[in-house]
């Protein structure tokens, strides 16, 4: 895939994690998917590790949006830079209940065949 369609696949990754369609948002990862950002899972995490994460993670934050910023791509990696903000409604990684958050992030993901196959944040 060329480097303006792997960021077209993370722009619309994004807008599913921000309609807060799951299966959706799931169905952008390949299987085999290897995450170096899901908290205590580093390394071969798989599609289940990733639904976990995020099932969890979304029921943790029923407001979670993100804006993205920067999208730049080189091969077969996009890099975004965004911010992801929300307001906690159960305790989530340690942190209480409550909490509203602003983070700015700044993530690569590696695309194979229009899946995300690796990413690092």
């Amino acid at each position: 895939m060329s480097t303006e369609q792997n960021k077209a696949v993370i722009h619309r990754y994004f807008e599913a994690q921000n309609r807060h369609s799951l299966e959706e948002s799931f169905a952008f990862f390949s299987p085999n998917i290897i995450s170096h950002s899901v908290p205590e899972q580093d390394g071969v995490v798989g599609i289940d590790g990733i639904k976990d994460f995020f099932t969890g993670f979304h029921d943790a934050v029923p407001d979670f949006k993100v804006t993205l910023h920067d999208t730049i791509a080189e091969g077969d990696k996009v890099v975004v830079r965004f911010t992801a903000s929300g307001t906690q409604t159960q305790e989530l990684m340690g942190q209480p209940a409550g909490q509203p958050f602003i983070e700015h992030s700044l993530t690569i993901y590696r695309l194979e065949n229009g899946k995300i196959a690796e990413v690092w944040s």
